[in-house]
């Protein structure tokens, strides 16, 4: 999670529990913010990839976590998404 832990400022909320980062997207500079669960979180921090440790939270979203691009950004550039 470069990005996010480096570019995004992030609220912990209690019910359910979590974290909500949010940043600018690197191309489109709207801010954008993605819901982690806590226990997630701290399974990635505990070394685990983060596509194993956060299976709840969207492809598109963890792509913005580790790299900026939030999925608009990235349909923008590329063209597509994963939902596509």
């Amino acid at each position: 999670m470069m990005y996010a832990d480096n570019r995004c400022t992030y609220v912990e909320q209690f019910k359910p529990h979590g974290y909500i980062f949010t940043g600018p997207c690197m191309h489109t500079k709207k801010d954008y913010s993605v819901f982690v669960p806590a226990a997630e979180l701290y399974a990635y921090r505990q070394g685990k990839h983060i596509q194993d440790a956060m299976p709840s939270v969207k492809s598109e979203d963890r792509e913005f976590l580790m790299s900026g691009f939030s999925p608009e950004g990235w349909k923008a550039l590329f063209g597509v998404t994963n939902e596509d």
